[in-house]
């Protein structure tokens, strides 16, 4: 006999007309519902026969001691984000912070859907660089479970509680150390925003340019930094399209793969670097010391961004109260790339 397959809570909420949340919510007696919404919810699953699972009664019952993390994208985009070394280091320091405290905490997928986050049950999670249009972060949102931002929500609320790097210090820096080598006409190469770090990054240096009387040149590449090298070597392509009139002598990449690409094409174009262009860009795939020439970059502390991140979702998950904005420090490391 073929087995009858188990009621789960998508059913009732389809049945019911209702969203997995508002089901949630319905059975475990939390949220804000109109009794009839609540006392229908109940009648179906009833009818249906269904039975919460043991980690939803676990979640009902109070702490779990079970804590998630994951790499926000726009529309629960895939990404191997264990092979880029910058997710890597904050998830480990995040890790090893939960566990010496004696909680757990498990990587999600970046394609984690409403049914994989209504199934965990969560105390908190740590949320890596949330992305404008990220449905997980929606999600776990309608829960009101205790989150801690790596990064601002472009869309978020005051109250967020959020890690971040101090942008505005380290883009300056960055700045700062390209006009001192020589640099006249310093540009931006970056992909089109979705998440906080780089349009903060761009507001500091079109302040940085205004202060100075620099026309901005922010070169915004269209490709999808997450669809792997080529869209990498599409996005260096746009600091060469530019009539070598207009180009910038130096270029602050906000992505370390982007800068890599630069360097190869300067290469292939017969550009010198730094004569011609310097390059310098945001540390986050460990490329650094293997490019030709080597590339100057931004150091992020990833360690501890992911260890005061957990931190501060734990003490929220206990009770205690965290400030809102949280900026650690960069630190700039001159390679050859500037070495002018």
């Amino acid at each position: 006999m073929a087995r009858q397959k188990a009621v789960g809570i998508k059913d009732v909420a389809r049945e019911a007309g209702v969203s997995i949340t508002t089901v949630s919510h319905a059975l475990s007696g939390k949220g804000r519902l109109p009794e009839e919404t609540r006392l229908r919810v109940r009648r179906v699953a009833a009818e249906l026969g269904y039975t919460p699972n043991a980690a939803a009664r676990s979640l009902a019952g109070g702490r779990t001691g079970l804590l998630a993390t994951y790499v926000s994208l726009p529309g629960n985009a895939p990404l191997a984000f264990t092979e880029i070394e910058y997710y890597v280091d904050v998830i480990n320091a995040a890790t090893a912070a939960a566990i010496e405290r004696g909680y757990a905490l498990v990587v999600a997928p970046t394609t984690a859907g409403d049914e994989t986050w209504s199934r965990l049950p969560l105390d908190g999670a740590v949320v890596i660089d949330p992305a404008e249009g990220d449905p997980s972060l929606a999600a776990l949102r309608e829960r009101h479970l205790a989150l801690v931002l790596i990064g601002r929500d472009l869309h978020g609320s005051p109250d967020d509680v959020v890690v971040q790097n101090d942008r505005a210090a380290g883009t300056r820096t960055v700045l700062d150390h390209l006009a001192r080598r020589g640099a006249r006409r310093v540009g931006v190469l970056t992909f089109e925003t979705y998440e906080s770090f780089s349009e903060d990054a761009v507001d500091e240096y079109r302040a940085w340019c205004s202060r100075r009387r620099q026309v901005p040149v922010v070169l915004a590449a269209t490709a999808d930094p997450t669809a792997g090298a080529e869209a990498f070597r599409r996005g260096a392509r746009v600091v060469f399209d530019l009539p070598e009139t207009e180009r910038p002598d130096a270029v602050f990449c906000l992505y370390e793969g982007l800068g890599a690409e630069v360097l190869a094409l300067a290469a292939d174009r017969g550009v010198s670097v730094p004569g011609d262009l310097m390059v310098a860009a945001i540390a986050e795939m460990g490329l650094a010391e293997t490019t030709i020439p080597t590339l100057t970059t931004l150091e992020l502390d990833q360690a501890a961004l992911g260890a005061t991140a957990a931190e501060l979702l734990m003490d929220l998950v206990e009770g205690e109260p965290a400030s809102s904005v949280r900026d650690l420090p960069t630190r700039l490391v001159p390679r050859d790339s500037t070495a002018r």
